[in-house]
């Protein structure tokens, strides 16, 4: 009978510590995500973003929009096109819709000061390129999705955010909604967020790893390789 009573004894304290350690897990994961959010906004709002007295949503949307038609348009012609044809057909949008100068300062945090303004002037160069491949790999087939643009609201600091659905016909919906920001009288995209994932959050801390680990010489060289096996998947 003890051993009976000692035995649903462990058994409980093993079951508490194991959903205690599930908890923390679990908090540990959302505290994660809320401190790599809290940095990139924050990084954000340190930059000038003074609200326009007049603000232009009509040329916002058509940035978002202009981006949706070259997407749906890579997607249908897919096969036809390629890996290098899409990302031919992507380039200008990405380069033209996308402030990538501010996007890399954000993304290397604090590593941003530390480099010359060639090593600057080449990292976003590569970074833009990494962009244009990221869509040209990933939006490879259609199967009649569309995009929806749901609602356009005005944030601090003079920023926009478009929530909009790509939507699919076998498939939950994926939201995709885009912060925006107003530079030199135009309204660029500066941050993706996918399902509530944010990209930009998990490039700094996969970037900062890297650099710590290889140094910045390093995440180039990452960054360089990703792009070349995007290319040579669509090879396959």
């Amino acid at each position: 009978m003890g051993q009976m009573i000692d035995r649903k004894f462990i058994l409980a304290a093993c079951l508490q510590q194991t959903v205690a350690g599930q908890l923390y897990r679990h908090l540990w994961l959302l505290v994660l995500a809320t401190v790599l959010f809290t940095a990139t906004s924050a990084a954000f709002a340190t930059e000038d973003m003074t609200p326009e007295t007049d603000v232009d949503y009509a040329q916002a949307n058509m940035v978002v929009e202009a981006l949706h038609e070259k997407l749906l348009y890579i997607m249908q012609n897919a096969k036809d096109l390629g890996y290098e044809g899409r990302y031919n057909a992507m380039k200008d949008v990405v380069i033209s819709s996308f402030d990538a100068a501010l996007i890399t300062k954000v993304i290397m945090s604090r590593y941003w000061k530390e480099l010359d303004d060639v090593q600057k002037a080449d990292f976003i160069d590569l970074f833009k390129r990494l962009s244009v491949a990221t869509y040209a790999s990933r939006f490879d087939g259609y199967s009649g999705e569309r995009f929806v643009e749901l609602s356009t609201e005005m944030l601090k600091k003079g920023r926009l955010l478009i929530k909009t659905e790509l939507q699919r016909p076998d498939d939950e919906p994926v939201k995709l909604d885009y912060l925006m920001h107003r530079k030199d009288g135009q309204w660029l995209i500066i941050s993706v967020i996918a399902n509530g994932v944010n990209d930009l959050s998990l490039k700094r801390a996969e970037y900062a790893t890297v650099i710590k680990d290889k140094q910045f010489q390093g995440l180039v060289e990452d960054v360089a390789a990703k792009i070349t096996d995007m290319e040579n998947n669509d090879k396959d």
